[in-house]
């Protein structure tokens, strides 16, 4: 008897046209043989909620990037109705999704993190330019829950940062303004098994950019291949990825996020949806370790189902 997969995607994000790549390239690898499988567009709760009353899946599939299929509402959904469902819960979705939360764990559990300000979008930000002024310029500011580093902009003055606020109350998104630092961007891949946790090779991103931002992560011509660091600074990554994973109660898989300067490591953020498309960082950490994506799809399920 056939499982019966109900895959999300699409959504009403800034993250949509991710997501909907992602379904383009998870249904070309899962094994169609194994699974009654229907896609849905989630416009809305309600057409979700009908959806699932007929089709009535064994498991659902998020790939859903952003919005409400990653900040918690689609895993509480599914929780309240009894499906088991890949991935995170919504606890954990919701931690995640929000940066100076998720911060604001790390930090309280001695995970290295990058100084910040966080401003709400609802505040004067004038308010916090003494704040935003001792991180020393230039600095970064991103939206606190947007993703897919979508208005992501690097700022040398506090007249750009304000603009740069401006754009993310537009998008209706609290802000977050980092200390830029100039090193080594690498990703790590935490995925869960029965066994416990076991890492992906760590990644170097070698961009043209100044930054990692939407169209350096969606480039093909943007360079990933396995870290040249020092073998005892991917051996760090590697352990930091796994309590970041863990204290954040990630379950499935998730991306961690780095960013390496000298000798020193800094956890920037934790994905649970992270992409599938044929760019992005997972699929491409499963192809450099000569893992194939049709087998990783069977055993995030599968494990999903067992437990």
């Amino acid at each position: 008897m056939k499982t019966n997969l109900m895959i999300l995607k699409g959504g009403n994000s800034l993250e949509r046209d991710i997501s909907l790549k992602s379904f383009e390239n998870v249904i070309k690898n899962i094994d169609k043989n194994k699974y009654n499988i229907l896609d849905i567009d989630v416009i809305n709760i309600t057409m979700l909620i009908d959806s699932i009353k007929v089709f009535k899946p064994h498991i659902v599939f998020n790939l859903m990037h952003g919005g409400i299929g990653e900040d918690g509402t689609i895993q509480a959904l599914l929780d309240v109705l009894n499906i088991k469902y890949v991935g995170s819960k919504a606890l954990s979705s919701g931690i995640c999704m929000d940066k100076n939360l998720s911060k604001t764990i790390l930090k309280a559990n001695n995970i290295p993190i990058v100084d910040y300000v966080y401003i709400k979008k609802d505040e004067n930000p004038y308010l916090y330019k003494n704040e935003i002024d001792e991180l020393i310029y230039p600095v970064i500011v991103k939206p606190n829950k947007g993703g897919s580093s979508i208005g992501i902009k690097v700022c040398k003055d506090i007249d750009e940062v304000f603009k740069a606020i401006e754009h993310i109350k537009n998008i209706d998104d609290d802000i977050l303004i980092e200390k830029f630092i100039d090193g080594k961007e690498t990703i790590c891949s935490v995925i869960q098994c029965k066994e416990d946790l076991y890492v992906l090779p760590v990644l170097d991103i070698n961009r043209d950019s100044e930054i990692f931002d939407y169209s350096s992560k969606y480039n093909k011509n943007t360079n990933i291949h396995f870290s040249t660091l020092h073998k005892f600074l991917q051996t760090m990554i590697k352990e930091v990825a796994k309590k970041s994973f863990n204290l954040l109660k990630c379950e499935g898989y998730a991306n961690v996020d780095f960013i390496i300067k000298d000798d020193d490591i800094y956890v920037l953020e934790i994905n649970t949806i992270p992409g599938f498309t044929v760019t992005s960082l997972l699929p491409k950490g499963l192809a450099l370790s000569n893992k194939n994506l049709k087998d990783f799809l069977e055993e995030i399920i599968k494990f999903e189902m067992e437990k």
